[in-house]
């Protein structure tokens, strides 16, 4: 069975994309996607419902987003597509005027919008400092459970590598643990660990109970050099 990289170009791929994003990241759990797409209510419709908000917003934010490039890799034999990545291309400084506060409008007012509205703030806050200049970042990648260990993953990072390379830029991830493996083998480098971890002084029980659905989310800012020309003990990190 081939893999074949192409360009997402339409709705209705977009829509079997953040599908297979969901079920990537259901398997193993990522919090972080409870926070950016969580699954709201508890009928036998939760899911579905809540997958579809997901599914237009991310669509809505991608068509409004002239650096943002998304890729999909589909299985040969099937036609399924079994992963995914989006890469932002930043020819000038994106944070020139910082970042601001992000608000999780899509939880319903209350607890869970504010304790997601934190998570995202802890998330996107660091990128004013870390990625203040021209660079790639790889800001979502995927990969369907079924079928990690067929090179899914290296056709979604070997596009950015070599755009980057193509055009001279630094190249961002912040990783989750998981992906790190992968990040390395392609000529990423640690950085810095750190943590999504929403906190209050005095916690409600909601707010607890939160706590327990979202624990405290590890992860790695991965950086790659321009070239990926990397000195162990010469080059800086950033």
């Amino acid at each position: 069975m081939g893999l074949l990289l192409q360009p997402v170009t339409s709705d209705d791929d977009f829509k079997e994309l953040i599908e297979c994003e969901w079920t990537a990241y259901e398997t193993p759990y990522n919090g972080f996607k409870e926070i950016y797409c969580p699954t709201l209510g508890t009928g036998p419709n939760a899911r579905h419902d809540s997958m579809k908000e997901c599914q237009e917003r991310q669509l809505a934010d991608h068509k409004g987003d002239s650096t943002s490039h998304w890729y999909k890799v589909v299985d040969s034999d099937s036609g399924q597509i079994i992963g995914g990545a989006q890469w932002n291309i930043y020819h000038e400084n994106p944070y020139l005027n910082g970042v601001g506060h992000i608000e999780a409008t899509w939880w319903p007012e209350g607890e869970g919008r504010k304790f997601a509205s934190m998570g995202m703030d802890q998330w996107f806050g660091p990128r004013g400092k870390r990625m203040n200049k021209p660079h790639i970042l790889l800001a979502i990648c995927f990969v369907h459970p079924a079928h990690r260990r067929r090179g899914a993953g290296s056709l979604l990072l070997n596009w950015g590598v070599q755009k980057a390379d193509e055009l001279d830029l630094e190249t961002f991830i912040e990783a989750a643990q998981p992906g790190i493996p992968l990040y390395l083998s392609h000529g990423f480098k640690e950085v810095e660990e750190y943590w999504i971890d929403p906190k209050v002084e005095e916690p409600s029980e909601e707010w607890k109970q939160l706590k327990e659905r979202i624990p405290p989310i590890p992860w790695m800012f991965m950086w790659r050099p321009k070239q990926g020309r990397y000195e162990e003990g010469k080059t800086a990190l950033p």
